[in-house]
């Protein structure tokens, strides 16, 4: 598939055209045209469009669709009685483990929010911008010992495709 653009954040390695790359757009387009030729439907609410799927641990050998998944997680967290120690929220289906408290739980944005702290209280700033409020960070290849922001990261990354 060739939409033409050549400034996505992410190259995909094409599996009809060896050696060829898609970019995000089209590769999650090309997820969602196999999975309908291959007749995958959701087995709690029956759709056959989304570009993810996941095993059903209720009834091996079918597949869920990305939503059906991610209400599950919400379920089985709300049956467990999972809440967030930062926050107390109750109602989320991304669940990480608190570094702080271990045994406990954190909603993914109070995980970020603790990233972003701990990140503060360490003095962290990109190497390239000069921020200091993301919460990921990834270590400069450029110059080791230093980190650079995602952002910056991506424009890197970004560019870099485009020479090749």
């Amino acid at each position: 598939m060739d939409c033409g653009t050549h400034t996505t954040k992410q190259w995909f390695d094409c599996k009809d055209e060896s050696g060829n790359k898609m970019c995000q757009h089209c590769f999650s387009k090309n997820r969602l045209v196999v999975a309908a030729a291959a007749g995958t439907t959701c087995v709690k609410c029956g759709t056959d469009t989304t570009i993810m799927w996941y095993r059903c641990k209720d009834k091996p050998g079918t597949k869920v669709c990305k939503p059906c998944y991610q209400k599950n997680k919400l379920d089985v967290a709300a049956a467990a009685g999972t809440t967030c120690v930062k926050c107390g929220t109750d109602t989320t289906s991304q669940w990480l483990n608190c570094e702080d408290k271990p045994g406990t739980k954190m909603c993914k944005p109070c995980y970020q929010k603790n990233k972003l702290d701990v990140a503060a209280a360490a003095g962290t700033t990109c190497v390239k911008c000069g921020t200091d409020t993301t919460s990921q960070w990834l270590n400069c290849e450029d110059k080791p010992g230093t980190k650079i922001c995602l952002s910056c990261y991506d424009k890197k990354k970004t560019a870099s495709a485009n020479e090749k």
